[in-house]
């Protein structure tokens, strides 16, 4: 089953602003709870990483598409 370029690129946007979300909300170092800020900011990191190749290749696809 074919995965549409505009649902590869919606999806790519959400997982885009779900990781910076992820990332940005991981406690500062030093603070009380910071023992899993790296790791909350490693997941958002990877999660953004993964939003970023399917934008890249919704974009890729969408230009190649007849019914873009």
């Amino acid at each position: 089953m074919a995965v549409s370029p505009r649902r590869l690129l919606l999806s790519g946007a959400v997982l885009t602003a779900l990781g910076l979300a992820i990332a940005t909300t991981a406690p500062v170092l030093g603070t009380p709870g910071a023992d899993h800020t790296r790791t909350q900011q490693g997941l958002g990191g990877v999660i953004v990483l993964i939003g970023w190749a399917a934008l890249a290749w919704g974009i890729h696809r969408f230009g190649r598409s007849a019914d873009g």
